[in-house]
């Protein structure tokens, strides 16, 4: 640490000067340049302009795939449910007041779970609700560009406005041996990436698949 020696009246006082402390023409010499300080946070937009974007495609893929969970997992505990309780049980996704949610629904006539009789109150809720909590993902086909149909190669997927296919019906069906009403689920971001969730009919087999815009196929 360099000390100064300074005269105060009749007394000389020794002072000492920190390092890192310099200020003025000491800045200088010390090495600390201007255009040096430039080129570092030059480098650091860089590196912050060159992670951003790659953090954000992971946080999309994440949710599609979290999303894709969710679903197979409401079907799973759909067919569990029908199976243990020896009924069947429609799978249904509908708005619950300000939420959404998948319900099931038993049948109460012993002719399947279908819309009109969930509506007449003729096949009630079975008591089990699997609450949508996410804004980010819900059931959708992406709308700016054709999507390749996953079942017929070489073609795009008609219907875009019907995200839930099961035969005709958005409900998914399990009967009491744990077969089940052969559809799709198609998820969409609302930006770029699409989820389907697959249920194969005799088995109850679920398959999923995703799709990222611009791509020409759908990818396990």
């Amino acid at each position: 640490m360099p000390a100064r020696r300074e005269s105060l009246g009749s007394r000389t006082v020794s002072r000492f000067v920190a390092r890192g402390c310099l200020r003025g023409p000491e800045l200088a010499s010390s090495g600390a340049a201007l255009p040096e300080i430039l080129a570092v946070l030059a480098i650091a937009a860089l590196v912050f302009a060159l992670i951003v974007p790659g953090a954000t495609q992971l946080k999309s893929s994440v949710a599609i795939r979290s999303a894709a969970s969710e679903t197979t997992t409401a079907f799973a505990l759909a067919r569990a449910f029908a199976i243990r309780r020896g009924v069947y049980v429609g799978l249904k996704f509908r708005k619950n007041g300000d939420r959404y949610e998948w319900t099931a629904y038993r049948d109460g006539n012993h002719n399947g779970v279908r819309s009109a009789e969930i509506a007449r109150g003729v096949d009630p809720p079975a008591g089990v609700f699997f609450p949508w909590n996410r804004n980010d993902v819900r059931p959708g086909i992406l709308t700016t560009s054709p999507v390749p149909d996953p079942s017929r190669p070489g073609q795009s997927l008609d219907r875009v406005e019907d995200p839930i296919r099961f035969n005709g019906s958005d409900i998914c069906s399990f009967s009491p041996v744990g077969e089940s009403t052969p559809g799709s689920v198609y998820l969409w971001d609302g930006k770029d990436r699409m989820a389907v969730v697959r249920v194969f009919g005799r088995t109850a087999k679920i398959r999923v698949l995703y799709y990222r815009l611009g791509e020409s196929e759908w990818k396990p």
